[in-house]
Protein backbone atom coordinates (compact mmCIF):
# COMPACT_ATOMS: atom_id res chain seq x y z
CA UNK A 1 0.00 0.00 0.00
CA UNK A 2 2.84 2.69 0.66
CA UNK A 3 4.71 1.82 -2.65
CA UNK A 4 1.06 2.52 -4.37
CA UNK A 5 0.89 6.07 -2.40
CA UNK A 6 4.40 6.50 -3.35
CA UNK A 7 4.17 6.04 -7.00
CA UNK A 8 0.78 8.44 -7.43
CA UNK A 9 2.88 10.83 -4.98
CA UNK A 10 5.44 11.08 -8.02
CA UNK A 11 2.76 10.98 -10.16
CA UNK A 12 0.67 13.43 -8.83
CA UNK A 13 3.97 15.82 -8.62
CA UNK A 14 5.46 15.08 -12.14
CA UNK A 15 1.93 15.98 -13.78
CA UNK A 16 1.81 19.78 -11.87
CA UNK A 17 5.35 20.31 -12.99
CA UNK A 18 4.12 19.53 -16.60
CA UNK A 19 0.96 21.71 -16.06
CA UNK A 20 3.18 24.78 -14.68
CA UNK A 21 5.40 24.59 -17.14
CA UNK A 22 3.04 24.60 -19.87
CA UNK A 23 1.22 27.22 -18.71
CA UNK A 24 4.47 28.87 -18.25
CA UNK A 25 5.27 28.95 -21.85
CA UNK A 26 1.42 29.92 -23.47
CA UNK A 27 2.32 32.68 -21.12
CA UNK A 28 5.39 33.10 -22.63
CA UNK A 29 4.36 33.23 -26.10
CA UNK A 30 0.85 34.72 -25.63
CA UNK A 31 1.73 38.56 -26.80
CA UNK A 32 1.03 41.41 -24.22
CA UNK A 33 -1.46 43.40 -25.23
CA UNK A 34 -1.16 46.95 -26.47
CA UNK A 35 -2.51 49.65 -24.06
CA UNK A 36 -3.86 52.16 -27.57
CA UNK A 37 -5.58 54.43 -24.68
CA UNK A 38 -2.87 54.48 -22.62
CA UNK A 39 -0.37 55.08 -26.04
CA UNK A 40 -2.81 57.98 -27.00
CA UNK A 41 -3.20 59.75 -23.73
CA UNK A 42 0.80 59.74 -23.26
CA UNK A 43 1.06 60.71 -27.21
CA UNK A 44 -0.66 63.95 -26.39
CA UNK A 45 1.02 64.65 -23.59
CA UNK A 46 4.34 64.67 -25.27
CA UNK A 47 3.00 66.88 -28.00
CA UNK A 48 1.73 69.00 -25.72
CA UNK A 49 5.52 70.09 -25.05
CA UNK A 50 6.80 70.77 -28.05
CA UNK A 51 5.50 73.77 -30.24
CA UNK A 52 5.79 72.26 -33.57
CA UNK A 53 4.14 69.12 -32.48
CA UNK A 54 0.99 71.10 -31.48
CA UNK A 55 0.82 72.47 -34.70
CA UNK A 56 1.15 69.44 -36.28
CA UNK A 57 -1.35 67.66 -34.29
CA UNK A 58 -4.09 70.43 -34.65
CA UNK A 59 -3.33 70.35 -38.28
CA UNK A 60 -5.15 67.10 -38.39
CA UNK A 61 -8.20 66.92 -39.80
CA UNK A 62 -10.67 65.03 -37.60
CA UNK A 63 -10.78 63.18 -33.98
CA UNK A 64 -9.28 59.31 -35.62
CA UNK A 65 -6.15 61.07 -37.45
CA UNK A 66 -5.27 63.01 -33.41
CA UNK A 67 -5.75 59.98 -32.20
CA UNK A 68 -3.45 57.90 -34.63
CA UNK A 69 -1.07 61.06 -34.34
CA UNK A 70 -1.01 60.63 -30.61
CA UNK A 71 -0.32 57.06 -31.10
CA UNK A 72 2.12 57.70 -33.31
CA UNK A 73 4.37 60.28 -30.56
CA UNK A 74 3.59 57.88 -27.92
CA UNK A 75 5.58 54.97 -30.13
CA UNK A 76 8.42 56.95 -31.51
CA UNK A 77 8.98 58.28 -27.76
CA UNK A 78 12.98 58.79 -27.62
CA UNK A 79 13.31 56.79 -31.20
CA UNK A 80 15.36 58.58 -33.99
CA UNK A 81 14.77 55.78 -36.33
CA UNK A 82 12.13 53.75 -38.23
CA UNK A 83 11.87 49.95 -36.83
CA UNK A 84 9.58 47.06 -37.75
CA UNK A 85 7.58 47.63 -34.12
CA UNK A 86 6.31 51.02 -35.11
CA UNK A 87 5.74 49.60 -38.44
CA UNK A 88 3.54 46.66 -37.06
CA UNK A 89 1.46 49.04 -34.86
CA UNK A 90 0.53 51.85 -37.14
CA UNK A 91 -0.37 49.34 -40.09
CA UNK A 92 -2.65 47.65 -37.27
CA UNK A 93 -4.59 50.76 -36.54
CA UNK A 94 -8.32 51.22 -38.54
CA UNK A 95 -7.39 53.31 -42.08
CA UNK A 96 -8.41 56.20 -40.70
CA UNK A 97 -5.47 56.53 -38.06
CA UNK A 98 -2.88 55.82 -39.67
CA UNK A 99 -1.72 59.06 -41.67
CA UNK A 100 -1.74 60.50 -38.18
CA UNK A 101 0.29 57.93 -36.76
CA UNK A 102 3.51 58.21 -39.71
CA UNK A 103 3.02 61.91 -39.98
CA UNK A 104 4.17 61.90 -35.98
CA UNK A 105 6.32 59.41 -36.09
CA UNK A 106 8.12 61.14 -39.00
CA UNK A 107 8.22 64.01 -37.21
CA UNK A 108 9.49 62.66 -33.90
CA UNK A 109 12.50 60.42 -35.39
CA UNK A 110 13.43 63.72 -37.57
CA UNK A 111 13.41 66.29 -34.13
CA UNK A 112 14.94 62.96 -31.98
CA UNK A 113 17.86 62.54 -33.69
CA UNK A 114 18.69 66.77 -33.44
CA UNK A 115 16.67 67.02 -30.35
CA UNK A 116 18.93 70.08 -28.59
CA UNK A 117 20.23 71.58 -31.24
CA UNK A 118 16.34 71.63 -32.52
CA UNK A 119 15.42 73.00 -29.26
CA UNK A 120 18.37 75.45 -29.04
CA UNK A 121 17.20 76.75 -32.43
CA UNK A 122 13.58 77.68 -31.12
CA UNK A 123 15.13 79.24 -28.13
CA UNK A 124 16.23 81.37 -30.38
CA UNK A 125 13.95 82.09 -32.28
CA UNK A 126 11.75 83.45 -29.25
CA UNK A 127 14.81 85.50 -27.93
CA UNK A 128 15.32 87.27 -31.38
CA UNK A 129 12.66 88.77 -33.69
CA UNK A 130 14.51 89.02 -36.46
CA UNK A 131 15.43 85.30 -36.47
CA UNK A 132 11.49 84.46 -35.49
CA UNK A 133 11.20 86.46 -38.74
CA UNK A 134 12.92 84.55 -40.97
CA UNK A 135 11.85 81.38 -39.79
CA UNK A 136 8.21 82.25 -40.14
CA UNK A 137 8.55 83.44 -43.76
CA UNK A 138 7.24 80.70 -45.92
CA UNK A 139 9.69 80.04 -48.96
CA UNK A 140 7.38 81.19 -51.87
CA UNK A 141 4.42 78.37 -52.25
CA UNK A 142 6.25 75.26 -52.34
CA UNK A 143 5.83 74.26 -48.64
CA UNK A 144 2.51 76.09 -48.21
CA UNK A 145 1.29 73.00 -46.72
CA UNK A 146 0.92 73.61 -43.08
CA UNK A 147 2.15 70.28 -42.37
CA UNK A 148 5.05 70.37 -44.29
CA UNK A 149 5.84 74.31 -43.02
CA UNK A 150 6.19 72.55 -39.74
CA UNK A 151 8.67 70.29 -40.72
CA UNK A 152 10.29 73.41 -42.90
CA UNK A 153 10.77 75.21 -39.48
CA UNK A 154 12.08 71.87 -37.61
CA UNK A 155 14.78 72.16 -40.65
CA UNK A 156 15.57 76.12 -39.50
CA UNK A 157 15.70 75.31 -35.81
CA UNK A 158 18.09 72.68 -36.41
CA UNK A 159 20.35 74.90 -38.48
CA UNK A 160 20.04 77.86 -35.68
CA UNK A 161 21.28 75.52 -33.22
CA UNK A 162 24.49 74.79 -34.97
CA UNK A 163 25.05 78.09 -36.78
CA UNK A 164 23.20 80.60 -34.41
CA UNK A 165 24.59 83.22 -31.51
CA UNK A 166 26.60 81.02 -29.36
CA UNK A 167 25.73 83.66 -26.44
CA UNK A 168 21.98 82.26 -26.86
CA UNK A 169 22.92 79.00 -26.49
CA UNK A 170 23.99 77.63 -29.96
CA UNK A 171 27.30 76.11 -31.52
CA UNK A 172 28.12 78.87 -33.32
CA UNK A 173 29.90 78.00 -36.00
CA UNK A 174 30.50 79.99 -39.03
CA UNK A 175 31.70 77.56 -41.74
CA UNK A 176 30.08 75.05 -43.48
CA UNK A 177 31.23 71.23 -43.21
CA UNK A 178 30.92 68.04 -43.33
CA UNK A 179 28.82 67.34 -39.95
CA UNK A 180 26.49 70.13 -41.10
CA UNK A 181 26.00 68.75 -44.62
CA UNK A 182 25.51 64.82 -42.66
CA UNK A 183 22.93 66.67 -40.22
CA UNK A 184 21.47 68.43 -43.37
CA UNK A 185 20.94 65.90 -45.63
CA UNK A 186 19.47 62.95 -43.03
CA UNK A 187 16.01 65.50 -42.70
CA UNK A 188 13.19 65.53 -44.82
CA UNK A 189 12.89 68.07 -48.23
CA UNK A 190 11.22 70.54 -46.07
CA UNK A 191 12.83 70.07 -43.65
CA UNK A 192 16.58 70.46 -45.54
CA UNK A 193 14.74 73.57 -46.97
CA UNK A 194 14.51 75.08 -43.60
CA UNK A 195 17.91 74.30 -42.84
CA UNK A 196 18.95 75.81 -45.90
CA UNK A 197 17.13 79.25 -45.01
CA UNK A 198 18.66 79.33 -41.44
CA UNK A 199 22.54 78.60 -42.72
CA UNK A 200 21.89 81.35 -45.86
CA UNK A 201 20.44 83.94 -42.53
CA UNK A 202 23.46 83.11 -40.79
CA UNK A 203 25.96 82.78 -43.18
CA UNK A 204 25.02 85.06 -45.77
CA UNK A 205 25.18 82.70 -48.44
CA UNK A 206 23.05 79.07 -49.62
CA UNK A 207 25.30 75.91 -48.19
CA UNK A 208 26.50 74.06 -51.11
CA UNK A 209 24.58 71.08 -52.46
CA UNK A 210 25.20 67.24 -51.25
CA UNK A 211 28.88 66.59 -52.98
CA UNK A 212 30.23 63.37 -53.72
CA UNK A 213 33.40 62.35 -52.04
CA UNK A 214 36.82 63.42 -54.28
CA UNK A 215 37.78 59.83 -54.28
CA UNK A 216 35.20 57.03 -54.46
CA UNK A 217 35.71 53.39 -55.81
CA UNK A 218 33.49 52.23 -58.18
CA UNK A 219 32.18 48.49 -57.55
CA UNK A 220 31.25 46.21 -60.05
CA UNK A 221 27.73 46.69 -61.00
CA UNK A 222 25.28 44.17 -59.81
CA UNK A 223 23.80 42.08 -62.45
CA UNK A 224 21.04 39.27 -63.09
CA UNK A 225 21.80 35.92 -64.01
CA UNK A 226 19.95 33.02 -64.82
CA UNK A 227 19.70 29.90 -62.75
CA UNK A 228 19.51 26.64 -63.42
CA UNK A 229 15.81 25.85 -63.07
CA UNK A 230 15.45 29.42 -65.32
CA UNK A 231 14.41 32.12 -63.10
CA UNK A 232 15.91 35.54 -62.67
CA UNK A 233 18.69 35.63 -59.49
CA UNK A 234 20.73 38.28 -58.53
CA UNK A 235 24.61 38.69 -57.43
CA UNK A 236 24.07 39.74 -54.15
CA UNK A 237 27.60 40.43 -53.14
CA UNK A 238 28.00 43.92 -55.84
CA UNK A 239 26.17 47.09 -55.83
CA UNK A 240 22.44 47.01 -55.98
CA UNK A 241 21.06 48.10 -58.80
CA UNK A 242 19.39 51.61 -58.63
CA UNK A 243 15.77 53.12 -58.90
CA UNK A 244 16.62 56.75 -59.57
CA UNK A 245 13.94 56.94 -62.39
CA UNK A 246 14.83 53.68 -63.97
CA UNK A 247 13.24 50.62 -64.48
CA UNK A 248 14.96 47.61 -63.23
CA UNK A 249 14.34 44.71 -65.00
CA UNK A 250 15.97 42.13 -62.66
CA UNK A 251 13.40 43.15 -59.74
CA UNK A 252 10.54 43.64 -61.50
CA UNK A 253 11.12 39.94 -63.04
CA UNK A 254 11.26 38.91 -59.25
CA UNK A 255 8.57 41.08 -57.96
CA UNK A 256 6.04 39.96 -61.05
CA UNK A 257 6.09 43.42 -62.70
CA UNK A 258 6.91 42.33 -66.12
CA UNK A 259 3.46 41.81 -67.39
CA UNK A 260 2.58 40.16 -70.85
CA UNK A 261 -0.27 40.21 -72.34
CA UNK A 262 -2.08 37.84 -70.55
CA UNK A 263 -1.57 39.37 -67.36
CA UNK A 264 -4.59 40.73 -64.48
CA UNK A 265 -2.64 42.20 -61.94
CA UNK A 266 0.06 45.51 -61.86
CA UNK A 267 2.68 46.07 -59.56
CA UNK A 268 2.73 49.71 -60.60
CA UNK A 269 1.11 52.80 -58.05
CA UNK A 270 0.32 56.12 -59.91
CA UNK A 271 0.00 58.95 -57.71
CA UNK A 272 -1.96 62.31 -58.50
CA UNK A 273 -0.81 65.73 -57.02
CA UNK A 274 -2.36 67.69 -54.89
CA UNK A 275 -1.43 71.25 -53.17
CA UNK A 276 -1.62 69.84 -49.31
CA UNK A 277 -1.50 66.06 -50.07
CA UNK A 278 1.87 64.30 -49.75
CA UNK A 279 4.28 64.02 -46.88
CA UNK A 280 8.18 63.18 -47.67
CA UNK A 281 10.15 61.59 -45.56
CA UNK A 282 14.06 61.46 -45.69
CA UNK A 283 14.17 58.00 -43.96
CA UNK A 284 18.34 57.67 -44.66
CA UNK A 285 20.63 58.61 -47.04
CA UNK A 286 23.72 56.46 -48.91
CA UNK A 287 25.70 56.78 -51.87
CA UNK A 288 25.49 55.25 -54.92
CA UNK A 289 28.43 53.55 -57.53
CA UNK A 290 29.14 57.15 -58.33
CA UNK A 291 29.44 58.58 -55.34
CA UNK A 292 26.63 60.89 -55.62
CA UNK A 293 24.19 60.67 -52.64
CA UNK A 294 20.79 59.02 -52.51
CA UNK A 295 18.06 59.75 -50.49
CA UNK A 296 15.66 56.84 -49.56
CA UNK A 297 12.36 58.41 -48.67
CA UNK A 298 8.97 57.22 -47.48
CA UNK A 299 5.78 59.03 -49.39
CA UNK A 300 2.40 59.21 -47.53
CA UNK A 301 -0.40 59.23 -49.31
CA UNK A 302 -4.24 58.69 -49.65
CA UNK A 303 -5.03 55.70 -51.08
CA UNK A 304 -7.80 55.46 -53.43
CA UNK A 305 -10.43 53.15 -53.44
CA UNK A 306 -10.35 53.00 -57.13
CA UNK A 307 -7.89 51.84 -59.99
CA UNK A 308 -6.10 54.35 -60.86
CA UNK A 309 -6.88 53.91 -64.69
CA UNK A 310 -5.33 54.64 -67.85
CA UNK A 311 -5.76 58.00 -67.82
CA UNK A 312 -5.77 58.56 -64.14
CA UNK A 313 -9.79 59.11 -63.80
CA UNK A 314 -9.66 56.87 -60.82
CA UNK A 315 -7.77 59.08 -58.83
CA UNK A 316 -8.79 62.44 -57.09
CA UNK A 317 -5.78 65.19 -55.94
CA UNK A 318 -3.61 63.47 -53.53
CA UNK A 319 -4.29 60.01 -53.87
CA UNK A 320 -2.45 56.81 -54.89
CA UNK A 321 -3.76 53.56 -56.34
CA UNK A 322 -2.62 50.21 -58.30
CA UNK A 323 -3.02 51.03 -62.39
CA UNK A 324 -5.70 48.68 -62.91
CA UNK A 325 -7.42 47.77 -58.76
CA UNK A 326 -8.58 49.69 -56.08
CA UNK A 327 -6.20 49.77 -53.23
CA UNK A 328 -7.33 49.60 -49.92
CA UNK A 329 -4.57 48.83 -47.99
CA UNK A 330 -0.76 50.30 -47.08
CA UNK A 331 -0.34 54.37 -47.02
CA UNK A 332 3.58 54.30 -47.75
CA UNK A 333 5.98 54.15 -50.12
CA UNK A 334 9.45 53.96 -49.86
CA UNK A 335 11.84 55.15 -53.04
CA UNK A 336 15.01 55.88 -53.53
CA UNK A 337 16.06 59.34 -55.41
CA UNK A 338 18.97 61.36 -55.82
CA UNK A 339 19.69 64.30 -53.24
CA UNK A 340 20.15 66.87 -56.05
CA UNK A 341 20.03 65.79 -60.19
CA UNK A 342 21.23 68.87 -61.24
CA UNK A 343 24.87 69.10 -59.18
CA UNK A 344 26.76 69.00 -62.16
CA UNK A 345 24.96 72.31 -63.76
CA UNK A 346 25.69 73.69 -59.98
CA UNK A 347 28.86 72.88 -59.87
CA UNK A 348 29.98 74.09 -63.18
CA UNK A 349 27.86 77.06 -63.12
CA UNK A 350 25.39 76.13 -65.61
CA UNK A 351 21.28 77.18 -65.37
CA UNK A 352 19.28 75.05 -62.94
CA UNK A 353 15.51 74.21 -63.86
CA UNK A 354 13.53 75.58 -61.38
CA UNK A 355 10.10 75.24 -63.49
CA UNK A 356 8.05 73.33 -61.38
CA UNK A 357 7.85 70.55 -64.44
CA UNK A 358 11.80 70.24 -63.17
CA UNK A 359 11.13 66.87 -61.88
CA UNK A 360 10.62 65.71 -65.67
CA UNK A 361 14.20 65.98 -66.36
CA UNK A 362 15.54 66.37 -63.45
CA UNK A 363 14.18 64.03 -60.49
CA UNK A 364 15.62 64.35 -57.31
CA UNK A 365 14.53 64.86 -53.66
CA UNK A 366 13.77 68.44 -54.03
CA UNK A 367 11.65 68.01 -57.66
CA UNK A 368 9.56 65.71 -57.28
CA UNK A 369 7.58 66.47 -53.68
CA UNK A 370 7.60 70.02 -55.77
CA UNK A 371 6.24 68.80 -58.78
CA UNK A 372 3.83 66.66 -56.87
CA UNK A 373 2.21 70.36 -55.65
CA UNK A 374 0.00 70.64 -59.25
CA UNK A 375 -3.08 68.30 -59.36
CA UNK A 376 -2.54 67.94 -62.85
CA UNK A 377 0.90 66.10 -62.21
CA UNK A 378 0.87 62.53 -61.99
CA UNK A 379 4.04 59.97 -60.68
CA UNK A 380 4.40 56.58 -61.37
CA UNK A 381 6.13 54.09 -58.93
CA UNK A 382 7.17 50.31 -60.45
CA UNK A 383 8.11 47.17 -58.99
CA UNK A 384 6.09 47.68 -55.55
CA UNK A 385 6.39 45.38 -53.53
CA UNK A 386 4.51 44.97 -50.14
CA UNK A 387 6.70 45.22 -46.97
CA UNK A 388 5.60 45.65 -43.28
CA UNK A 389 2.96 48.16 -43.84
CA UNK A 390 4.46 50.10 -46.73
CA UNK A 391 5.54 49.66 -50.11
CA UNK A 392 8.73 49.74 -52.04
CA UNK A 393 9.47 50.59 -55.41
CA UNK A 394 12.12 49.66 -57.96
CA UNK A 395 11.44 52.42 -59.88
CA UNK A 396 9.66 55.51 -60.07
CA UNK A 397 9.15 58.89 -62.72
CA UNK A 398 6.41 61.35 -63.84
CA UNK A 399 3.39 59.93 -66.18
CA UNK A 400 0.87 61.99 -68.48
CA UNK A 401 -2.06 60.48 -69.67
CA UNK A 402 -1.31 59.38 -73.40
CA UNK A 403 2.40 58.91 -73.64
CA UNK A 404 4.06 56.65 -73.83
CA UNK A 405 7.90 56.80 -72.23
CA UNK A 406 10.30 53.69 -71.78
CA UNK A 407 13.01 53.38 -69.65
CA UNK A 408 16.05 55.50 -70.77
CA UNK A 409 13.72 58.27 -72.64
CA UNK A 410 12.67 60.94 -69.82
CA UNK A 411 10.63 62.72 -72.85
CA UNK A 412 8.99 60.42 -74.41
CA UNK A 413 10.31 60.93 -78.22
CA UNK A 414 10.87 57.26 -78.69
CA UNK A 415 8.63 54.13 -77.13
CA UNK A 416 9.92 50.69 -78.82
CA UNK A 417 11.38 49.73 -75.35
CA UNK A 418 8.97 47.24 -73.33
CA UNK A 419 9.26 48.85 -70.48
CA UNK A 420 6.59 51.22 -71.20
CA UNK A 421 5.39 53.80 -68.39
CA UNK A 422 2.67 55.11 -69.34
CA UNK A 423 -0.33 53.82 -71.64
CA UNK A 424 -0.49 54.84 -75.35
CA UNK A 425 -2.94 57.09 -76.41
CA UNK A 426 -6.25 55.81 -77.25
CA UNK A 427 -7.27 55.45 -81.31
Amino acid sequence: MERITSKLRQFLVVTLLCAEAVTTAISQEEPRAIDLNALAARGETLANEDQLAVELRNQQPDDASRRGFDIGMAAAEGQTLPGPGKQKLGASLPANQQRGFNIAVSFSLERNRNAKLGAVGAKIAQADPAVAAARNDKPNDRFGSEELFVFYRLGFDIAMGIFGDPALGAQGNTAWGPGSQKIRDSLSGAGQAGFNAAVKLRLGQEPPPSAPPSSMPTPRPRTPARSPGGATTIDNSATPIDSLGKRSRALDEINGDLKDAGSERSNEIRCRGSRDAFIFTAENSKLDSTGATIIITLLTFEPSSQAAGPRGEGLKPGQCSWVNRPMNERFLIRFETPANAQLKQQLHGSPVDTSPAAAERFPDAQTIPAYLKDSNHYWSFFGAKPVNNFFTATGHKFWKPGLVLGPDDPTGKKNSSRDVFTPKKPE
